[in-house]
């Protein structure tokens, strides 16, 4: 007997009333575990924090999260929180906002899923590699020039080896050096850095996403490599003209034996170079002497750290933003103990809730006066962002251009004479030039790398490149993307990596440092252009606009709770790509004048293929 149709629709509308009724029932489910669980990871993070900030120990905030017994009680919240999130049928869950949420906090667990025992061996491999940089265990060079009281002793890469390449001009003890750290550190250097490979490469799998798409989670961006590679167009012909100039001073310096004038220059002439940016025996001395640089130390020479800080936070509260609270200054905020009074010092900082912490180094230059106009970048990002819940509180590594862009500003000649660091200091065009030149050698020759060293990572984690020939792969590209070659020439089994390739490798800091640098510029731009500035980018002071403040605070608080693309319109408008054009932009009158010198010495631009052999 056939059923009436009245009946058919009857029967179909409670269905259709009882699958809606389920699946309100399991969205206000998951709504609840999503409150739920952003408030255990907030709560356990403060909690940690808190213990590490009052700790008699005075240890790091990195050193703390990194031992083995605070790393148990991550791993054990943090890995339920993602299984839970794991239990929801994304099919079943119609809210955006709640789909997202529990797409992200499935992925909270990151190599913690990997479990206890495996993950506590991939954390000494993380420490191993990073140690490499700072074990005594190379043999001084003969006859160097490292220092005139420099005893027998063996020597780490950081802080000794880092300044022969600041002052040495030659060449067999630079390259000794090169070679010598990557040979002695060869095995542990591959044991490790392989296992790491594996592990991302697990824990992607156990996650269920696609390893690249877990690599650059921060970024949430499928095509995140190509947008980098775009960029690597954009500057390629500026790149050319400052490699064909560098090289040219090299030749002239070290001959046709050391520097082929028509090839890729030699890595450890290259990190020469580098390193010696901002020193008197840099390659652009005969053209931009050092001493006629600004006293910029002498600037601040009144200064001590805490008035670092409050001048840097007056930059913040000009552009608009709430000042950092009492609460904060009495008890989220003390001097480091230790401030490696004859070596480097960074601050210390927890920004990974609301409620953040600073510990900062009491040394004063004018290097510390700028790094703290970009910690506190860091501190306001995040108190911008304390409505959202943790699953949101992820800015896409934002708060790292933020700052350079603020850097940008309060380094330029015309914001150090209004706030009166630099009044009886006369800022000349050749002054200008010498400062752009040395930003532009420290800037324009780390992006390549930054770029090639986040191409060997994606290379070997989705399997386009087999493990056995990495060093070949990763001298193919530098010779690509950076006219670099390898001193001599190198097996195939080595591994050839500089000692900052490995640091914070897990946050996968180098893909953090080319965006850093390229969209710091990006958003300096677009501030500048807001302010209607005329004249040379690269003097541009945005101090007081509140117009930008306005532009950076709704930005910053977005989070994650928007795609990548529809977080940076809020400041950079209608194109929020990568883009190496503001760049260009910022170190246009350097350009020139390369392009001029170029053409005056008629040398080449580019580089032939590389005659080392990586056997």
């Amino acid at each position: 007997m056939r059923r009436p149709l009245f009946s058919i629709v009857i029967f179909s509308v409670i269905a259709w009333i009882n699958d809606v009724n389920a699946a309100a029932t399991k969205q206000s489910d998951a709504s609840k575990f999503i409150s739920d669980a952003s408030t255990r990871y907030y709560k356990l993070y403060n909690k940690i924090a808190e213990e590490t900030y009052s700790s008699a120990d005075d240890e790091d905030f990195d050193t703390i999260f990194s031992k083995l017994t605070t790393v148990k009680r991550i791993a054990a919240e943090l890995v339920t929180i993602s299984e839970e999130a794991s239990d929801y049928d994304l099919e079943n869950i119609r809210d955006m906002q709640v789909k997202t949420a529990l797409r992200n906090l499935r992925r909270v667990g990151e190599l913690f899923v990997l479990g206890e025992d495996y993950f506590s061996s991939v954390l000494i491999n993380f420490a191993a590699l990073k140690e490499l940089s700072t074990d005594k265990d190379i043999e001084p060079y003969l006859g160097g020039a490292y220092m005139p009281d420099q005893d027998d002793s063996s020597l780490a890469y950081y802080p000794d080896i880092q300044k022969i390449f600041q002052r040495s001009n030659d060449s067999d003890e630079l390259k000794y050096y090169w070679e010598t750290w990557r040979e002695k550190n060869l095995v542990w250097s591959s044991v490790n850095f392989y296992t790491i490979i594996e592990a991302f490469q697990k824990a992607a799998k156990i996650l269920d996403i696609p390893v690249l798409e877990f690599w650059f989670r921060c970024y949430n961006n499928k095509e995140f490599l190509r947008e980098m590679e775009r960029v690597m167009e954009d500057i390629k012909p500026a790149y050319k003209e400052l490699h064909a100039f560098i090289r040219k001073e090299l030749h002239e310096k070290y001959g046709g034996s050391v520097v082929n004038p028509r090839g890729p220059i030699p890595d450890h002439l290259f990190q020469q170079v580098r390193e010696q940016a901002w020193q008197a025996n840099s390659v652009i001395e005969p053209y931009f002497p050092k001493a006629n640089l600004p006293p910029y130390d002498s600037f601040v020479a009144h200064y001590d750290a805490k008035d670092m800080i409050n001048a840097a936070e007056n930059f913040y509260q000009s552009l608009g933003f709430d000042g950092l609270d009492k609460e904060f200054y009495e008890k989220q905020l003390k001097e480091q103990d230790q401030s490696a009074e004859n070596g480097d010092c960074r601050a210390d900082i927890f920004d990974l809730t609301p409620h953040v912490y600073m510990k900062y180094c009491k040394k004063v230059e004018f290097r510390k006066f700028l790094q703290v106009h970009g910690y506190l970048g860091r501190l306001h990002y995040a108190k911008e962002k304390q409505n959202l819940p943790s699953y949101f509180f992820n800015s896409y590594d934002l708060e790292y251009p933020v700052g350079e862009a603020i850097i940008l500003s309060a380094s330029t000649p015309k914001h150090l004479q209004a706030i009166g660091l630099s009044k009886n200091f006369e800022f000349s065009d050749q002054i200008l030039m010498n400062r752009l030149f040395r930003m532009g050698i420290h800037t324009m020759l780390n992006i390549p790398l930054y770029f090639v060293h986040t191409k060997v990572m994606t290379d070997l984690l989705n399997g386009t490149v087999e493990i056995e020939r990495i060093n070949k792969h990763y001298w193919e590209l530098m010779v690509k993307y950076a006219g670099v070659e390898p001193p001599s020439d190198r097996p195939e089994s080595a591994i050839d990596f500089p000692y900052n390739f490995y640091l914070d490798m897990e946050e996968n800091h180098q893909t953090k440092k080319f965006v850093s640098e390229v969209l710091g510029y990006h958003f300096y731009r677009s501030f500048c252009e807001e302010t209607h500035h005329k004249g040379y980018l690269h003097n541009c002071d945005f101090y007081g606009n509140m117009e930008i403040g306005n532009s950076l605070k709704s930005m910053m608080s977005l989070g994650s709770s928007k795609p990548w693309n529809e977080t940076l319109v809020r400041v950079l408008g209608t194109n929020p790509s990568l883009s190496g054009d503001a760049l260009l932009a910022y170190y246009t009158p350097m350009l020139d004048w390369l392009k001029a010198k170029n053409r005056e010495s008629k040398v080449k631009i580019g580089w032939n293929s590389s005659q080392k052999k990586i056997l």
